[in-house]
C-alpha cells in the first residue's frame, strides 16, 4: 500500500509541477525586476515597488477517481535586491508554512493536511521542501467543490471552486480488462461517451514488453513505453465521441520506440490504456498557455483563483489496466513491414 500512495502522489505530484511551470505567473514579477534594474541604471530614484502584498499561487486537480486528493499551495514574491532566479532557489520565498487550506462542499468542510514531497527533480525553484496539501475525502461527482487558503498570520485569503468531472462510459477498444486489444482492422476504434461536466481528453496507450537475447532466451529484460493516442479532443457531455485512429501510427510507434536489433527478440505481453478528462477551467488554462509559434509571442494570463492565481479544476482518470493484445494482432505486428525489424514472437 505504501508503494502504492508513493505513486499515486508521484503522478500528482508531477502533474501540479506541470502546471506550476506552464504557469506565466512569475513573468510580470522578472519583467518588474528588469524594469526597476533599467531604472536603476538610468539614476532613476523613483520606487516603482508598491506596498507588499501576500498573494497566494493555487494548483489543483480534483479527480473522483482517486482516493487521495493533493493541491499546490505557494506564494508569489519579489525583491528589489534581488535576482528573481536566485530567490527561487529559497524554499522560504515560495511557501507559506502558516496556511491553512480547507475543502468544501454542501456537505462538509475538510481541513487538508500539509505534507511534504522530497524527490523532485533539480530545477529554477527551490527542491528541498516540497509542500502539498492532501485530503483523503472521497470526492463526489454530483457536488461542486470550493478550496479556501488563509493565511490567519496576515489574513490573506484565496478561493476557487470547480464542479466535478463524472467517470465517460468506455465502449472501445477496451471496456475492461478481460477485453482484448486489437489491431486487425485498418483502424482502432476510441468510442466513449463523456460525462457531466468533460470538456476534452487525453488517451494514452501503455505498452508491456520483454526484450531478451536470442542466444539466451531465460535471461529477459521488462520494459515499457507511453503513446499518446489521442490529445485534446474536444467533447460534449453525454454525446458519444469517436475517434479512429490509424493502425499504421499504432506500428509506428512500435517500431520507433522499441529497439531494433538482430541480436534481440521481442515478446508483447499486455497494454494499459487511459482516458484523462479534463473540466473546461483545465483545459482552457492548457490552451492559453500552449506554447506561442507566432511572431507575437506573449501569451495571455489565466487563472480562476480569487485573491490569487493559478487554476482550481476537475480531471477524471480512468484506467483500464493488464489488457492482452490478441494472438492475431502479435502476428501482424511480427510480420508487418513496419515491425517485422523488431523480432516480435509469440
Amino acid at each position: 500500500m505504501a508503494g502504492l500512495e508513493h505513486a499515486k502522489l508521484a503522478q500528482n505530484f508531477e502533474f501540479l509541477t506541470f502546471m506550476t511551470l506552464k504557469s506565466k505567473i512569475l513573468i510580470p514579477v522578472f519583467a518588474f525586476i528588469l524594469c526597476f534594474l533599467a531604472l536603476q541604471s538610468c539614476k532613476n530614484d523613483i520606487d516603482i515597488n508598491a506596498n507588499w502584498k501576500e498573494i497566494f499561487i493555487i494548483y489543483g486537480a480534483l479527480n473522483t477517481n482517486d482516493t487521495v486528493q493533493y493541491v499546490r499551495v505557494e506564494k508569489a514574491y519579489l525583491d528589489p535586491k534581488t535576482g528573481a532566479l536566485q530567490v527561487a532557489q529559497i524554499a522560504d520565498s515560495l511557501q507559506i508554512d502558516s496556511a491553512i487550506v480547507t475543502l468544501s462542499s454542501w456537505a462538509g468542510v475538510d481541513t487538508m493536511k500539509r505534507i511534504f514531497y522530497v524527490p523532485k527533480e533539480p530545477g529554477i525553484f527551490a527542491n528541498d521542501k516540497n509542500p502539498l496539501y492532501k485530503t483523503n475525502k472521497k470526492i463526489d461527482s454530483s457536488k461542486s467543490y470550493t478550496i479556501q487558503v488563509h493565511n490567519p498570520k496576515t489574513g490573506t485569503k484565496a478561493t476557487a471552486s470547480t464542479n466535478i468531472v463524472w467517470p465517460a462510459v468506455i465502449s472501445s477498444p477496451v471496456r475492461n480488462s478481460n477485453s482484448k486489444f486489437s489491431c486487425q482492422t485498418e483502424f482502432i476504434n476510441i468510442t466513449f461517451v463523456p460525462k457531466n461536466n468533460s470538456f476534452a481528453y487525453d488517451i494514452k496507450l501503455t505498452v508491456y514488453y520483454d526484450e531478451f537475447l536470442k542466444t539466451d532466451t531465460f535471461t529477459k529484460i521488462s520494459k515499457v513505453i507511453h503513446w499518446n493516442m489521442v490529445t485534446n479532443q474536444p467533447v460534449q457531455a453525454g454525446v458519444e465521441t469517436r475517434v479512429l485512429i490509424p493502425r499504421l501510427a499504432f506500428l509506428q510507434f512500435l517500431s520507433s520506440s522499441i529497439a531494433a536489433d538482430i541480436t534481440l527478440n521481442h515478446r508483447l505481453k499486455k497494454v494499459d490504456m487511459t482516458w484523462y478528462g479534463g473540466s473546461q477551467t483545465i483545459i482552457d488554462y492548457i490552451s492559453v498557455n500552449q506554447p506561442s509559434i507566432g511572431i507575437i509571442q506573449k501569451t495571455a494570463e489565466y487563472t480562476n483563483i480569487t485573491g490569487g492565481y493559478g487554476i482550481f479544476g476537475s480531471r477524471c482518470i480512468q484506467a483500464v489496466k493488464n489488457v492482452r493484445i490478441d494472438p492475431v494482432s502479435v502476428i501482424l505486428i511480427a510480420n508487418h513491414v513496419e515491425t517485422v525489424k523488431l523480432n516480435i514472437i509469440p
